[in-house]
């Protein structure tokens, strides 16, 4: 029981809305309260928008409220069995006070540091870094068109022999897929990505362009097209994987920013390492 009151401390340490407050609050601006302690409007809204849920849901907000008198109960409980003067408790909530300042330096730094990758340093990494990006196995662009029974779906296909239509255009106007907004199109899938083995042989014996027969099964008949293969061990062009380079390179940025700035603080510090108390053997256990 001790165990659990005491995690129940410290998760309160983490949440904003644990303040004590005296029941002297505006009532209507109290959402909460815990015997002395409530939770306003503007606590819980602030909570909200912290945790970027500036438009929760009434039952959303419901449940924040929970999950605050649930932690405010177990607080005022580890304040009643003297739990905050603990030694071990002190000394773990001002290790998690100093980690949490120290990160509060780092995001203040990082703010204050306009960090910009420009064209140039992401073709170099694209260059440097060829090998990361190749495809490790098969992809395909594929599209689909989903019709709810076999004979439909062999009018369609009939439709798209004749080329009376687009591919596009008859998803859009005739497939029950969610995909039909987008003309059929599901983007680049791997092997694993389709769970029906029997389905994966289909699609991926398909060439660049070319049109499945329908294909049967319990949700309707599927009509498949590839538009693109990309084969393994290919290279993707650098648009497509420049946003993944610009995260990269901005957080090693990140990374060597947070050195320089560590190293500086240590020079100007007054640091002193003692290896030999590091080092000393710990005594005998009687």
């Amino acid at each position: 029981m001790k165990s659990a009151v005491f995690c129940a401390f410290l998760l309160h340490v983490a949440l904003l809305l644990t303040q004590c407050r005296s029941i002297s609050e505006d009532p209507d601006s109290i959402v909460a309260r815990v015997n002395q302690s409530t939770l306003t409007v503007g606590e819980l809204e602030a909570e909200l928008a912290a945790a970027a849920l500036p438009s929760a849901t009434p039952q959303m907000k419901k449940d924040r409220v929970s999950d605050w008198i649930r932690t405010e109960l177990l607080y005022q409980e580890a304040l009643r069995l003297n739990l905050d003067s603990d030694v071990k408790t002190v000394r773990d909530l001002e290790k998690m006070r100093r980690e949490h300042l120290a990160n509060v330096v780092l995001e203040h730094m990082a703010a204050d540091s306009a960090i910009v990758v420009s064209d140039e340093e992401v073709e170099a990494y694209f260059e440097a870094n060829r090998q990361e990006f190749v495809y490790p196995e098969p992809e395909l662009r594929v599209s689909v068109i989903v019709l709810s029974d076999v004979t439909t779906a062999r009018q369609v296909r009939n439709q798209l022999a004749r080329r009376s239509a687009t591919f596009e255009e008859l998803a859009r106007t005739r497939s029950i897929h969610v995909s039909s907004a987008d003309g059929g199109d599901l983007g680049f899938l791997k092997r694993t990505d389709i769970s029906d083995v029997s389905v994966q042989e289909i699609v991926f014996s398909l060439s660049a362009g070319q049109v499945s027969r329908p294909v049967l099964s319990e949700s309707g008949s599927f009509i498949f097209r590839v538009a693109e293969r990309r084969e393994a061990g290919t290279l993707p062009p650098l648009d497509e994987v420049r946003g993944e380079i610009v995260n990269r390179v901005l957080r090693d940025k990140r990374r060597d920013l947070v050195r320089r700035f560590v190293d500086a603080l240590r020079q100007a510090a007054d640091v002193e390492i003692h290896d030999e108390n590091l080092m000393r053997p710990e005594p005998d256990a009687p």
